[in-house]
């Protein structure tokens, strides 16, 4: 009996180094996990750098994946799941690797409609999956249902704003000793928000890494975005928010250019505070579906007023133009992507940022900017929202000369000049990578020259790319740069009427003191009037409507007329087109 000893130990140390040896990521492990998501996925082969991503994620590493908008960065998280899901239900696939009985990962997304668009796509897949954020929470306790007790056993995917990782109901949730060992990943999705919102007003975002700790040891993370600046001090920032280290995570980077959509910089000549914008009347003559993105929510507002007034009567105004923004009741925006997608007479709607992260909405063919970029990151964020498969996507950003100018400006300048000047005129610095988009001929090889694009990236050889091939880069670049614009939707403003002279005799002008405390006063009385607006019909006015300070001006230019409150109505009735 003694004489078997030394055989029994070899044997027990073999089959331990046997099930320790054993990795996903290897030629026997890739076979293995492409064939369990062939079973549960059968219309579906993975991307070969999904396959990567997800054997990397298997054997517990961290994986931060850069990879265009609209190539499956969902996938990464979906595809893990499943595997481990198949594993858990059925051990004899992989004898030598463990999941618990009914594994979980917890996502962390920045914005509500990509958290709802992940519920219904996790859903779609047979996976259960909970969204949970402030909205979801308040709506279920007025069902007498408590969302963390239901995250508790019957989720495999539980889906989060940042800010819930921090509140009681998740403590809570972290302390039921079950759900914690459930937990198999932590996602993170749009990382590179780490960093632009973290630091300004979310500050819940640069607590990931430190929440991290409070999970199971080992437990991987996967981080995605599209827009990781190839820019060390910015890269090592999003990596500390996130918990990872440099050379202890798998990095698959993919080039984030969208060869499909066609850049366009057009000239915006109405002013950008102003009423009225006729460089996007010629959106109203074709139907293709349009996203319009404005970095305000009063600015969304008169666009689609604008808009609005072109229509012709008998149009349903509220169904053809739609609007999404925070002030808008949480399922009237729901609606507004549900029409979107299903109603062919919805064609336009116009945003503020939150539909710019992440959010996939079919259909989407003319992605359009008023404004710069708020960031090098939207420059690419925003024209992803048109999608793969559309034909002729295109993207376009209406930039002022103005703010062309300062990006030149910018460029000629040091940081802390650039700093200075922000601060004397009282406005936020313009980003030097959106002045460096703004200021170059050829977009895309400046979106190639921040991002650190590779020229071409690895043939993906699955058959999802073999039946959809990525459209290859051009061998002429189409941006308006480098191919300058002959459509007819180009707009050129009918030359400026001279102002007239004024035939108010110099001595009974006001001087420029006067007009200053003079609209400041008119200002102060324009808030008064505002606030006092308080049936239906002028709720949603906008503040700058009830005295324009276009109107402010022309009063204080020909005050000496105005000898009555009937001179007044009088003449401002009659305001000269200059003013207008």
């Amino acid at each position: 009996m003694l004489a078997l000893w030394p055989f029994l130990i070899l044997l027990l140390c073999s089959n331990l180094l046997c099930a320790h040896s054993f990795r996903f990521y290897s030629p026997k492990g890739s076979v293995l996990v492409r064939q369990i998501l062939l079973t549960a996925l059968p219309t579906f082969e993975p991307h070969i750098y999904q396959l990567e991503g997800v054997c990397k994620v298997l054997d517990k590493i961290d994986l931060v994946a850069v990879t265009p908008t609209g190539s499956g960065k969902t996938g990464f998280l979906f595809l893990t799941i499943l595997v481990m899901i198949a594993i858990a239900a059925n051990p004899s696939l992989c004898p030598s690797v463990k999941f618990p009985r009914n594994p979980a990962v917890v996502v962390v997304c920045p914005t509500n409609s990509i958290e709802q668009q992940m519920e219904e796509n996790m859903s779609k897949l047979g996976i259960l999956a909970l969204m949970i954020n402030a909205e979801t929470v308040a709506s279920a306790r007025l069902r007498r249902e408590d969302l963390w007790t239901k995250a508790r056993e019957a989720v495999s995917m539980l889906i989060l704003g940042p800010e819930q990782l921090i509140s009681k109901g998740f403590q809570d949730l972290l302390k039921h000793g079950p759900f914690f060992d459930r937990v198999c990943a932590l996602g993170v999705d749009e990382i590179h928000l780490l960093v632009m919102w973290g630091i300004s007003f979310r500050k819940a975002f640069t607590q990931i890494g430190f929440m991290r700790a409070r999970f199971r040891s080992g437990i991987p993370i996967i981080g995605l975005t599209a827009t990781l600046l190839d820019d060390p001090k910015v890269a090592d920032a999003i990596f500390g928010s996130l918990g990872v280290n440099r050379g202890e995570f798998h990095l698959i980077r993919r080039s984030n250019a969208r060869h499909d959509i066609q850049i366009l910089f057009r000239t915006l000549y109405s002013g950008i505070d102003g009423l009225s914008f006729p460089e996007l009347a010629w959106v109203l003559k074709n139907n293709d579906k349009t996203l319009m993105f404005g970095a305000t929510i009063s600015l969304v507002f008169r666009i689609k007023t604008y808009l609005n007034s072109l229509l012709p009567p008998g149009v349903d105004r509220e169904l053809r133009i739609r609007t999404y923004h925070s002030i808008n009741w949480s399922d009237e925006n729901i609606e507004t992507i549900s029409l979107f997608k299903s109603d062919a007479r919805c064609q336009i709607i116009v945003a503020t940022n939150g539909l710019a992260q992440g959010t996939d909405i079919p259909g989407v063919k003319t992605v359009i900017q008023i404004g710069e970029p708020e960031s090098a990151e939207m420059f690419v964020q925003k024209p992803g929202r048109a999608r793969p498969g559309i034909p002729n996507p295109r993207a376009i950003f209406y930039i002022s000369a103005t703010r062309h100018a300062k990006a030149l400006k910018i460029l000629s300048q040091s940081d802390a000049e650039n700093t200075a000047d922000a601060k004397k005129d009282g406005v936020v610095a313009m980003d030097r990578p959106v002045a460096d988009i703004l200021a170059a001929r050829c977009k895309p090889a400046i979106q190639d020259q921040l991002y650190a694009n590779p020229v071409t990236d690895p043939e993906c050889l699955c058959q999802t790319c073999h039946a959809n091939p990525p459209t290859p880069r051009p061998t002429q670049c189409r941006c308006s740069g480098c191919l300058p614009e002959t459509s007819s939707e180009v707009y050129t403003p009918s030359p400026k009427i001279t102002k007239a002279v004024s035939n108010i005799p110099q001595g009974q002008r006001l001087t420029k003191d006067m007009k200053l405390v003079g609209t400041s006063r008119l200002k102060q009385f324009r808030v008064l009037v505002w606030s006092e607006a308080v049936d239906q019909s002028m709720a949603l006015t906008p503040l700058a409507d009830f005295l324009p300070d276009v109107t402010i001006k022309f009063i204080l230019d020909n005050f000496a007329q105005f000898k009555s409150a009937a001179d007044l109505l009088t003449v401002v009735q009659n305001i000269e087109p200059s003013y207008k």
